[in-house]
């Protein structure tokens, strides 16, 4: 809404929201990622076996763990189901109740007044920046990091290894392990590949110039077919949600985060040649907006090439191909970068302890580790169709993969995915870009009022990020 304002205010109009050259991947059935970085913790490089957690296993039997969680239909199913097999197979005798509480935002409602209430549940889910706002309200957020390390119910080095670290890595904040990833997915492009062999096409984009090239053919293709119901469309369908659009910054090789560590810093050559990109795009006639940011329906109408869309909606995309008939193959692309550094945005809740005695902390980690363990999160994916957390989950989803090879070329580009700041203040600042994204396409908005626009989007973040208390 500020950010609204200035722009309003310099004369426009507001509106109420990275390796080497390489060649796109095609879905493979069989999903196998080289790690390319170790994760990064403390407790991986820690040689002797510590103790932190000094409760032995008798002093559990009978404690209950109330888990708090936003997920209904297969994935509500899935979860329901992990809990149950929990209480029948832990040799503890905990007892674990899962409760779901609508959606995330009637979800974080629920936690803030039963944290104000002094009666938390012992465990839930929330991304980062939520976790970390929490924390930094004074809240009861545990430390995860010795439960990490501790020699009996901790995770062995091999074990941390198995996490993807652009996941494990995101949940360590300060030195403190505020999270353990729970779901990710992530934001990609939908890309028609039947239609762009039509269009004479023979390998998908890996540059914003061939990315350009490939949506104004499909523009002119809808412009000249003979129907004037489909003129406007055939580029790529805008997507200016938050989520949706920072992974454009990324590929461009935009860092939203002020080096310094002082808060963001949108005001980069980076990020002023990604706006200037889509500005060019848009004013080209070869990107469009659709009536919703889901433009399912569009893609598969051959209204779209691309369009931006989450993993998670990956099987709704092929529902609405065959509600529409339409036979054509289609895979996911990374964002297209101009230094053939690539990237996909990803994101997604982490388990949170919340403070209770010793047993119910210890009680709730065991939970969250068993809902954590790649049996179960193989069984999640194939609930949601997110990604899974662990590596080792993947041996266990090869008949899934098989089944759904959009999901498998996602799961491939993994070695691109960039996550979102774990600053509390995310939870607002993220809307600038969005807001910043909607007036990009703005007819009124023109490509030389990109540079104030990036000085007004740091002027905006840095005074969220001030209000916020960090």
């Amino acid at each position: 809404m500020l950010l609204a304002l200035l722009l309003a205010g310099c004369g426009t109009q507001p509106t109420a929201t990275r390796p080497a050259e390489r060649t796109a991947p095609a879905p493979s059935p069989t999903v196998r990622v080289t790690r390319t970085t170790p994760a990064a913790t403390a407790a991986t490089a820690a040689t002797q076996p510590v103790r932190n957690i000094l409760i032995e296993p008798g002093e559990l039997d009978g404690v209950q763990v109330v888990f708090w969680h936003p997920w209904s239909g297969a994935m509500g199913e899935a979860l329901e189901q992990a809990v149950l097999a929990f209480n029948r197979e832990n040799e503890y005798g905990i007892k674990a109740e899962s409760v779901f509480q609508g959606n995330y935002n009637e979800l974080f409602a629920q936690v803030r007044a039963a944290l104000a209430e002094g009666d938390p549940p012992g465990l839930t889910v929330a991304p980062i920046y939520e976790i970390a706002a929490w924390q930094m309200e004074g809240s009861a957020v545990v430390d995860l990091q010795p439960y990490v390390e501790d020699a009996r119910w901790g995770f062995s080095p091999a074990d941390q290894a198995d996490f993807f670290p652009v996941f494990w890595d995101q949940d360590l904040v300060e030195e403190q392990r505020l999270g353990l990833p729970a779901q990710r997915s992530g934001q990609v492009l939908l890309y028609n590949s039947s239609w762009a062999e039509e269009l004479g096409f023979s390998a998908p984009p890996e540059t914003p110039e061939e990315f350009k090239e490939q949506a104004c053919a499909a523009a002119q293709a809808n412009r000249l077919d003979g129907d004037t119901s489909n003129d406007a469309t055939g580029g790529w369908a805008i997507n200016t949600a938050p989520s949706a659009f920072l992974p454009w910054l990324s590929s461009f090789g935009a860092n939203v985060l002020d080096p310094s560590g002082a808060g963001y810093r949108f005001n980069t050559p980076q990020t002023e040649a990604a706006l200037a990109f889509l500005k060019e795009l848009y004013d080209a006639g070869c990107a469009w907006e659709t009536p919703t940011e889901y433009a399912g329906v569009e893609f598969a109408g051959r209204k779209a090439i691309f369009v931006t869309g989450a993993v998670a909606d990956l099987p709704h995309i092929n529902a609405e191909l065959e509600r529409a008939d339409n036979p054509d193959e289609w895979t996911v692309l990374p964002f297209p970068s101009p230094r053939r550094q690539p990237a996909i945005g990803v994101y997604g809740p982490s388990f949170v302890l919340l403070e209770g005695t010793p047993e119910e902390q210890l009680a709730a980690w065991l939970l969250a580790t068993w809902l954590a363990s790649p049996e179960q999160q193989a069984g999640f994916v194939e609930a949601g169709s997110t990604f899974p957390t662990r590596e080792s989950a993947l041996a266990r989803l090869d008949e899934f993969a098989a089944g759904h090879p959009q999901w498998a070329a996602a799961q491939s580009l993994l070695e691109y995915a960039q996550t979102e700041p774990a600053y509390p203040s995310w939870d607002t600042v993220r809307w600038v870009i969005g807001d910043v994204g909607t007036q990009v396409f703005r007819y009124y908005f023109t490509a030389d009022r990109i540079p104030a626009t990036l000085k007004l989007m740091d002027e905006t973040a840095a005074e969220l990020h001030a209000r916020s208390g960090e």
